[in-house]
């Protein structure tokens, strides 16, 4: 019997991406964390020998050191997927000229660096739309990993929106629009596995982002190293929970990562206000070993290609709505 199957995956945010999301006026100087970040992550998933999918940002790559942590980590033998050019979380209510654009933008700067063009993508913000599907299957892209199936996406929207740093500048030059998508109610109610899609250019594979079975609440590592800020029995204990839940329903889990789970309090000043961010480095570190050695107990745990390979069938007829 085969080896049940896990995925990893992490979204490369850069500093200057959360200061304009933030309405932070210093983002415009590409502050970066991704030299300092990019070899504690990889060092990190080295120990455990995991590989993982890194959804990575086109505009990085203009800048030869986040070049070359990308370098870095294509080397070691992680997956590059792209997250678009610029980062836009409201990419879904662009004109679709402007999503394409973005698409290809994004996918020439990591081809220019890795020398291959990426199989999935993810959209920044989780803004995925049935017209930028679309887009993607006409580019020949395996995948998108850009759903997010949880009943916590309007009210991320609304934090944003209440603690969003405003500015005359930032309202100006429409740095951070009123309202971020991250996910719909409709989107809780979509399936947890991977599933084909339809689109005008033919179907394509979605991977959603693993919420808690049936409850639908997150279970990415940001989250739990909230819940860590209270308790970190209560992050595990959750955690464990989740996967069994996982097991009882027959998901295959997909945890997400991001940069911010590598750096404790204190780090990174701007960002001590985010989520999960109050931890100190060891005890958010000792946090993800254990959320990842139980990630691992009984599963393979692979990259997003891997995982979507392994989970449907060659045949499309599974393929469902995107509306």
């Amino acid at each position: 019997m085969p080896t049940p199957i896990a995925s990893l995956s992490l979204d490369l945010d850069n500093l200057w991406a959360y200061l304009r999301s933030a309405g932070d006026p210093s983002w415009r100087d590409r502050p970066s964390y991704l030299a300092e970040v990019t070899p504690r992550v990889l060092d990190f998933l080295g120990e455990r020998e995991m590989i993982a999918s890194f959804f990575v940002v086109g505009d990085d790559l203009t800048r030869d050191e986040d070049a070359r942590a990308v370098e870095a980590i294509a080397a070691a033998g992680h997956e590059i997927g792209n997250h678009s050019h610029s980062h836009l979380p409201w990419l879904d209510s662009l004109p679709i000229d402007e999503q394409r654009e973005e698409v290809a933008r994004g996918e020439e700067a990591i081809r220019a660096v890795t020398g291959a063009s990426p199989a999935g993508f993810r959209a920044p913000g989780f803004a995925w739309s049935p017209e930028l599907l679309g887009v993607l299957a006409e580019r020949g892209y395996a995948y998108d990993a850009s759903l997010f199936p949880t009943f916590v996406g309007p009210l991320a929207r609304l934090y944003c929106k209440v603690s969003r740093i405003r500015s005359t500048d930032a309202e100006r030059d429409g740095d951070a629009p009123p309202e971020q998508r991250f996910s719909s109610l409709r989107d809780a109610l979509r399936p947890l596995r991977p599933h084909s899609v339809a689109t005008p250019a033919g179907p394509i594979a979605v991977a959603p982002v693993t919420t808690f079975p049936l409850l639908r609440s997150p279970i990415h590592m940001t989250y739990l190293s909230f819940l860590a800020e209270k308790s970190p029995k209560l992050a595990m204990a959750y955690w464990r929970t989740a996967l069994r839940a996982c097991r009882l329903r027959g998901v295959a889990p997909s945890l997400l990562l991001h940069p911010l789970d590598f750096m404790g309090a204190g780090e990174c000043p701007a960002m001590d206000r985010f989520p999960g961010m109050r931890l100190a480095r060891d005890p958010k570190m000792r946090l993800l070993g254990g959320v990842l050695d139980a990630l691992a107990d009984g599963r393979r745990v692979t990259t997003i290609a891997q995982h979507v390979a392994a989970a449907l069938p060659a045949s499309p007829s599974h393929s469902v709505a995107a509306a």
